[in-house]
This record gives C-alpha cells, structure tokens and sequence, in this order.
C-alpha cells in the first residue's frame, strides 16, 4: 500500500502538511518498503518548514483538492501536522490521516501505518 508523508527539503518528516516542499510516497507491504517516489508540493511556497517547531499563520490558501489529486492513489497520509481542512478534504476522498505524537523517519511512519500502530487521532495537530 501507498503511503504518503509530507518531508522537508532533507527528508525528514515536515511539522505541517501543507508547507512540506515534497511528499515522500512509500510502498509499504509487510512491514518492508518496496518502492519510493517524491512528488513535489507546488502549493509549499517559499523558505517554508524549515525547522520542525515553526510558528505559522494559516492565511495560506491552499487548495485542497489538489492535494488529494497528488496524493488520491495513497491509502494514507502521516505527519507531524495538518490543518482541518486539508485533513477533511483528504479522508472525504477516501484516504486516512494519522499525526505521530512524535517525529520519526518517514519509512518508520509508514511500517508503523501498515501495522496498524498508528491511532486515527492521537492528539493536536494544527486545527485550522
């Protein structure tokens, strides 16, 4: 299965969704990863995420829809954050949602998605 984690410029997983430069496509199938493609963000605009813990305003726009056009052939998305509103357009379509409670690598995320050790909402992310 095909999961997807938003990564930052060194690929590690992104503090934000919507900021992530790129997103890191695993093929994940009894807890090994078969194939790895990146897709990029064209919506991350400039010098975004780079470090974990940025603040942010939300005043950015994004189109939703387009993330789940990038990403619809995923089963799921994790990351360390996502507004409400990216995350209602992405589980509408169909794909699950999962933010870690804490940062790992992103083949990590995804085994972890595919063993069914990730819960559907461990606590806050970002709510806008």
């Amino acid at each position: 299965m095909k999961v997807a984690i938003p990564v930052t410029h060194d690929t590690r997983i992104s503090a934000h969704f919507g900021r992530s430069p790129a997103f890191l496509i695993l093929d994940v199938d009894q807890g090994r990863i078969h194939q790895r493609e990146l897709r990029l963000n064209d919506q991350a605009g400039t010098g975004q995420d780079r470090h974990p813990d940025h603040a942010h305003d939300h005043g950015h726009g994004h189109d939703h829809g387009r993330f789940v056009h990038l990403l619809g052939d995923c089963r799921a998305v994790v990351g360390l954050g996502m507004g409400t509103g990216a995350r209602f357009s992405l589980e509408s379509a169909g794909i699950l949602v999962r933010i870690l409670k804490a940062p790992c690598t992103p083949e990590e995320a995804a085994i972890r998605f595919e063993a069914g050790d990730l819960e559907a909402d461990p606590g806050p992310s970002c709510r806008t």
